[in-house]
């Protein structure tokens, strides 16, 4: 295939902005001062709830005034690698955000993308099962410890034993090369989809 064959069946601009509206995590582009450049539609949502964040004018502020101020300063610290902060959510749980500057002729332009955690949020994973060949109940009980749940619980949840429950993780743990549950959640970090 030719470069210009690929070139024709590009994407438009349209079509990407499209594409990222579908994407289910918040997603704004900010400038250095706040300023909201773009928002997918799950961003503008959340905006327009301004339950945790708003729109004041046209800067991006987090509704809980005492936590704006740590988060500008996490903003500007910004870099071209992407970093993670948190603040409590208004009600319950907190919204992680996770920034990175974009490589732009515009230095100033960062992508931000956050989440909330609170009762209601569910994570999406991809499936890490089939991908890292886990059987389904190794998949089952690496779900459970995902979600922070101890041992016996998962146990009980999947209707086995915690000696069962155990050897599950035993198994998880010696197929994936790993020692802990931390060393779990870094391996399937990229497998979160949303």
């Amino acid at each position: 295939m030719s470069v210009e064959s690929v070139s024709r069946r590009s994407p438009t601009l349209e079509s990407l902005v499209r594409w990222s509206d579908l994407e289910g995590r918040p997603r704004i582009i900010l400038n250095d001062d706040l300023r909201l450049i773009w928002s997918n539609a799950s961003a503008a949502d959340l905006l327009r709830e301004a339950v945790d964040v708003r729109l004041v004018g046209e800067r991006f502020e987090l509704v809980n005034s005492v936590e704006h101020a740590g988060f500008q300063r996490y903003v500007a610290a910004s870099t071209d690698t992407m970093s993670a902060w948190c603040t409590p959510q208004a009600e319950e749980g907190a919204l992680i955000f996770r920034a990175w500057r974009i490589d732009t002729d515009a230095p100033d332009v960062i992508g931000l993308v956050f989440h909330p955690t609170g009762g209601d949020y569910v994570p999406r994973w991809a499936d890490f099962g089939r991908a890292l060949g886990l059987t389904a109940a190794e998949h089952r009980i690496s779900l459970r410890l995902l979600d922070g749940v101890k041992i016996e619980t998962a146990a009980e949840d999947m209707g086995i034993t915690t000696a069962t429950a155990r050897t599950h993780v035993r198994n998880l743990y010696q197929k994936l090369s790993i020692g802990s549950r931390e060393a779990l959640f870094r391996l399937l970090a990229p497998f979160r989809v949303g």
